[in-house]
């Protein structure tokens, strides 16, 4: 695997005759992988991604491969990145380069990328990355400080290296992120700074999620550029480390617990507080009542009340039930899915009250195949597809994705995805700040 170069690394990602899924595989040396990304401007994309048309280049909107496929195939309430400080809901006109422009007027933008770039390379998320790449560049940053990123976080302030720790691990390894990695967040950062961070954490896992499981094709311009080169040469130091960050690692998701063990820990996920000082209950009203006054803000929302994207976060949490073509059961027993696989039991509780209250059976929520044989024929590939997507998604590929799109159209697969996608972002928030579950 090591002598692949860019000739065969193109062919492979063209014609789809290269696995990904295997260590070996995913451990590329920094030449390799900046190849594999260039190459990835080949790649089709396996939910139909049409060219622009003559009115869409004529709009001045963003031409960007991702949010043109979340656009044609996503309800509009659904599609605001709502990552915080990243341009809230995104709704700029100005294309890519205006986007771009604005947001690397923000002081923590560099930061943040880097971050990005970390959960990114975690998730082999190749089309985030190839994205994160072009943006440190346009952040001043060198190939070799990019490089650093894979190998040798010590070049990186403590504080930036106490996030990058935060993300690789909640990326990797959601079900083991606990008391002491929170803390030795918190020991670099106030608790604000460290629920926007974990947020923001878990949004990009969010957006890998989306991206890879979709088979986006790189984009050949990006940010204002004609033309954007990816495998760009690699300095001899850094052309053969072997990457820290890389998910050679990644675990097996244990078995589910059964259900007295689960109803133990929903019962502890009652009792708990959380180790964060959160915004106070007030302040999280005030701010609720602008979009649905009256109601007491869950403690999700009084999480992020401190963020500018908290009521586009809750406007975009209602519309996942209200709006779009999947079956509300099946969204339901995705959210129920992810949150078992990742031992998030906040977010279990919400998804078994609400998979009770619509009539499902409890005794079929305890193991995955009494759920698989409680759930209609059609909708077992995306249960299936959903656990894969959650715990492994560097394993999710074309077949995959072909297998949905025999059962779903492709309006559904795009939300299958996403709904995945966006409830493992929610596991990780509300797990990683051990949240008190309401009821």
């Amino acid at each position: 695997m090591k002598t692949l170069n860019y000739i065969v690394i193109l062919l492979a990602v063209a014609t789809g005759g290269i696995s990904l899924s295997r260590a070996d595989d995913l451990a590329l040396t920094r030449p390799e992988m900046k190849a594999r990304l260039e190459a990835l401007k080949q790649r089709s994309s396996r939910i139909p991604l049409p060219p622009p048309t003559e009115e869409e280049r004529a709009s001045g909107r963003s031409l960007v491969n991702n949010g043109r496929l979340r656009s044609l195939y996503l309800p509009a309430s659904w599609n605001s990145w709502l990552i915080s400080g990243w341009g809230g809901a995104g709704k700029s006109r100005g294309g890519s380069a205006t986007t771009l422009n604005a947001l690397q007027q923000q002081p923590d933008y560099a930061f943040k990328t880097r971050v990005f770039w970390v959960v990114s390379r975690t998730n082999d998320c190749q089309y985030c990355l190839g994205h994160q790449e072009l943006k440190l560049r346009r952040a001043g940053m060198t190939d070799n400080q990019i490089a650093a990123l894979d190998v040798q976080w010590d070049l990186f302030p403590a504080a930036e290296q106490a996030a990058m720790r935060a993300a690789r691990k909640l990326t990797i390894a959601p079900q083991r992120f606990g008391t002491s990695d929170l803390q030795d967040l918190r020991n670099s950062f106030d608790d604000a700074k460290s629920i926007d961070l974990l947020y923001t954490i878990a949004r990009y896992n969010a957006v890998n999620r989306w991206t890879s499981a979709t088979g986006i094709p790189q984009d050949t311009a990006f940010g204002g550029e004609e033309h954007t080169e990816l495998a760009t040469p690699t300095a001899a130091e850094w052309s053969s480390r072997e990457s820290t960050v890389a998910p050679v690692d990644v675990e097996s998701r244990p078995a589910w617990e059964s259900a007295e063990i689960l109803l133990e820990r929903l019962q502890a996920a009652r009792t708990r507080q959380s180790p964060i000082s959160l915004p106070s209950l007030d302040t999280a009203s005030v701010l609720l009542a602008k979009d649905t006054p009256g109601v007491i803000p869950p403690q999700w929302f009084r999480a992020i009340s401190g963020l500018s994207v908290a009521v586009d976060a809750w406007a975009q949490r209602q519309a996942l039930i209200r709006d779009g073509w999947t079956p509300l059961q099946l969204r339901l027993m995705i959210a129920w899915i992810t949150s078992r696989e990742n031992r998030a039991w906040y977010a279990a509780g919400h998804a078994r009250a609400r998979l009770l209250a619509n009539g499902f059976q409890e005794d079929k929520l305890y193991s995955f195949e009494s759920l698989l044989e409680a759930a209609p024929e059609e909708h077992r590939s995306a249960l299936k597809f959903a656990r894969l997507l959650t715990s492994h998604p560097q394993q999710v590929g074309d077949s995959e994705v072909a297998e949905l799109r025999q059962h779903f159209s492709d309006h559904e697969v795009a939300e299958i995805i996403h709904l995945t996608a966006d409830a493992n972002a929610f596991d990780r928030l509300t797990e990683s700040l051990q949240l008190q579950l309401e009821f």
